[in-house]
């Protein structure tokens, strides 16, 4: 995880542990923190300057830095005995193409039965999974800091995390770019 999560995530971690016990759930994570605003560039035109700042469609290095989190991690089996279950609905399974090119096993079960994120979500609120209602207020639940975030998402922060919408702001005075040129 990139410890940009919100709370109520890291509660359902917990929650989904005590339902698999005594199967145990291996958690990585990067300090988003040093990459966002100290990491010193070794490359390329800004060479020398501190952080990469904001995400955006163009430089995704979060993503990039959450990919390598997950192969360091793998490099400790062998790459036979993997297999990488990832949870892509049917209805978005255009994305398991990105993974054609990874060294070991990957699955998807919810492609292979056909079942889409709409009912994913419903299973999972019938077995007393809620994700302490973030997904009743978000489309999609990723780090709450994210500048790709709808508009209308980025209004429930503001309104409901009002702490967290304060360390964003905080976290824009440390960028090199804004995060978004259409917020206010």
């Amino acid at each position: 995880y990139t410890t940009k999560e919100f709370p109520e995530m890291y509660d359902h971690i917990k929650k989904v542990q005590k339902m698999i016990y005594p199967l145990k759930i291996d958690t990585m994570q990067f300090d988003y923190d040093y990459y966002f605003s100290e990491h010193i560039k070794t490359k390329g035109k800004n060479k020398g300057k501190k952080g990469y700042g904001w995400c955006d469609m163009t430089m995704r290095w979060c993503t990039g830095e959450k990919k390598s989190c997950i192969r360091k991690y793998m490099r400790n089996f062998k790459k036979e005995d993997i297999v990488n279950y990832q949870g892509i609905a049917y209805d978005e399974r255009e994305r398991t193409k990105k993974n054609k090119f990874l060294p070991y096993r990957v699955e998807y079960p919810l492609v292979d039965w056909g079942i889409t994120e709409k009912e994913a979500l419903e299973y999972c609120y019938s077995k007393g999974l809620d994700w302490g209602g973030l997904y009743e207020k978000f489309h999609r639940v990723s780090c709450w800091c994210c500048p790709l975030s709808r508009l209308g998402e980025l209004e429930t922060l503001y309104n409901d995390f009002p702490e967290l919408w304060q360390k964003l702001e905080e976290m824009d005075k440390k960028s090199l770019r804004k995060f978004r040129r259409d917020y206010s």
